[in-house]
């Protein structure tokens, strides 16, 4: 049976320095600080071998794509190539480390089809042998196609469901998945698939109220289907209820900060509009002022010009006796008064001209003050008018900051709630479909037995005796007697269920369920992907002060033991994602990779990002 090693993963970016781990054929240990990209790794594995999404984080911006490198063991090498959202996988059948324009060898769908080859699920499964065979689909004995998928579910394990309290088995955690998730252990412990026949005998299909019947089951297992969300209808509720609420404070304070922002707009757009007013007129007192000016000039020198006139009639002897400087007439020619008349004549004019020209440059200049009072007016306007124009760019600023989360949160509330709601709909659907059945139930003969899961006992034996002679190697305190339940598809150790014990003994419990699993296939050359890779299968143990008391508290030698067995017994290739140290006795025969701890040389996976040029 063929068997699957990881060789590297790496991530690429164009102006990025590369992302890189290299993984051992035996043990490789990736340990460190939290959020160094420690889990990032067992995610992106998961990926690149199918899963649909991969959750970005800020250290991957840049990065355009993974590559994953494998070995099949009749010598094949490939490497698996995928953009960080993409929904195809191109396949190169050489060892690849760096971003290349050469074509694929293949580019393959990430989900499953049994009815195409062109997905990634397909081809690993080819590259193992194991391409066709079939696992149960539901209770009433219809099949389905194996997905690499439904492997890698028990081979690559992440924290969450690793100190989970869902059976390993049940790995998806949605009800109507619990008949294949059954029958893929079943595979796995025994090598044999599920065969295709009849789910009911013919004379009963033949009858119209037993086809009835069917269609409403095969409507109800296409609804459940739908379903994605591991929950009840009264945990939905109370889900879509804390949605509501989130959703409600998040709307009334948007609301308050859209008001808010409202108020200084429309300030705002006052302001501007008073501003523009204030410059128009600003312009007009500027012309004014400056055609006043030219005003100005020409009084000033039309009253220059008078006094000029003024002082000629003296220079040119207008008050002189003798020859008439008006008419000419000599002296004895000159009635009386004569010189006298003329004079006083324009001494008058020139006055008069003289008065009114005063009173309009005195009138002019009043005017010109008052302009030049409105000037200064403006212009101090015009300023504080700028200023106030700042502080509200300065408070939107500060409101648009504070909406933009807002506005984020609100968006994946509603998605959120979208979810729950279609989830409720599927639910609701199921319910009236179920009523619908239940009508029929009681005019037709009774359905089936549901097939069992049909794993020899033998076979459930043999691999209850291996978990517990691996929680023996680890040293896990207990006696460590081992028994599987087919029908829950719980695990038991020494009696209690994993589910009922602490966090540390699921995680540990889990742990050796999947190193068994591997171990058992290895051994006995059954299926199996041929790597394992757990992300804190082990946490820090404390020495407790009354064992007796606490039996749930391990010694350090827990993970000492652990690490050893790995190695001394090694059920294929053994990935493991931890927080703690491991023992310094493994260091020179694993691979060791340590983030962010002491002595190591590595920060996290990604590089560090390099300072932007010219910043300070």
């Amino acid at each position: 049976m063929n068997r699957l090693t990881l060789v590297h993963l790496t991530f690429l970016g164009v102006g990025k320095p590369s992302a890189t781990v290299e993984f051992s054929p035996g043990l490789t240990v990736i340990y460190g600080a939290s959020e160094t990209g420690k889990s990032y790794v067992e995610k992106s594995v998961d990926y690149m071998l199918g899963a649909s999404t991969l959750k970005p984080i800020p250290e991957d911006e840049g990065y355009s794509r993974i590559l994953l490198g494998l070995r099949v063991d009749d010598g094949r090498v490939m490497t698996l190539s995928r953009g960080l959202a993409d929904s195809n996988i191109d396949v190169f059948h050489r060892d690849l480390r760096d971003l290349t324009t050469a074509p694929a060898d293949a580019t393959l769908n990430f989900k499953h089809s049994p009815s195409s080859q062109r997905n990634i699920s397909r081809y690993l499964l080819k590259a193992l042998g194991i391409d066709g065979l079939k696992i149960l689909r539901n209770s009433r004995g219809e099949v389905r196609s194996l997905s690499f998928r439904d492997l890698i579910r028990l081979s690559v394990i992440n924290d969450s469901r690793m100190a989970g309290e869902r059976s390993p088995v049940l790995t998806t955690g949605l009800p109507q998945n619990e008949t294949g998730e059954k029958s893929v252990l079943k595979l796995l412990l025994t090598g044999q698939d599920e065969p295709v026949g009849p789910t009911a005998p013919g004379s009963v299909e033949k009858k119209v109220g037993k086809g009835q019947v069917e269609i409403l089951d095969r409507l109800i297992d296409d609804n459940r289907e739908k379903l994605t969300i591991p929950a009840n209808q009264s945990e939905l509720r109370e889900q879509l209820a804390r949605l509501q609420t989130s959703l409600d404070a998040a709307t009334s304070r948007s609301g308050q900060l859209i008001a808010s922002r409202s108020v200084l707009v429309r300030r705002r757009r006052d302001l501007e509009a008073s501003d523009s007013a204030n410059q128009q007129r600003a312009s007009e007192v500027r012309q004014l002022l400056s055609r006043f000016a030219l005003l100005r000039e020409q009084y000033e020198s039309d009253l220059g010009r008078l006094r000029m006139v003024g002082e000629a009639g003296n220079l040119l002897g207008y008050f002189q006796t003798g020859t008439c400087v008006f008419c000419g007439a000599d002296p004895e020619h000159q009635h009386a008064e004569h010189h006298l008349a003329e004079t006083t004549q324009l001494a008058a004019a020139v006055a008069a001209e003289t008065r009114k020209t005063t009173d309009l440059h005195r009138d002019l200049i009043t005017t010109i003050e008052d302009l030049e009072d409105q000037w200064i007016d403006l212009d101090a306007e015009i300023a504080d008018h700028a200023g106030q124009l700042r502080r509200i760019d300065s408070e939107l600023r500060v409101l648009e900051e504070q909406l933009e989360p807002l506005t984020t949160d609100t968006s994946e509330v509603l998605a959120a709630r979208s979810r729950l709601e279609q989830e409720l709909t599927i639910h609701a659907q199921i319910e009236q479909l179920e009523e619908m059945k239940a009508s029929l139930s009681n005019a037709l003969p009774a359905p089936p037995p549901a097939r069992p899961d049909g794993i020899p006992a033998a076979d459930i034996t043999d691999f209850e005796q291996v978990i517990h002679q691996t929680l023996q190697a680890w040293h896990v305190p207990g006696e460590n007697r081992v028994t599987y339940n087919p029908t829950s598809a719980e695990i038991a150790v020494d009696g209690r269920p994993r589910g009922s014990r602490g966090q540390g003994m699921r995680s540990i419990i889990h742990a050796a369920f999947a190193v068994s699993l591997a171990r058992r296939a290895t051994a006995r050359d059954l299926i199996h992907p041929g790597f394992v890779v757990l992300d804190s299968p082990v946490v820090t143990y404390r020495q407790p002060d009354n064992r007796e008391a606490d039996p749930e508290l391990m010694t350090h030698a827990v993970v000492e033991h652990f690490y050893q067995d790995l190695l001394d017994d090694p059920p294929g290739q053994v990935i493991i994602i931890e927080n703690g140290t491991p023992p310094a006795t493994i260091t020179e025969r694993a691979r060791i990779y340590a983030f962010s701890a002491d002595g190591s040389e590595r920060l996290g996976f990604f590089p560090p990002q390099e300072p932007l040029t010219g910043s300070p």
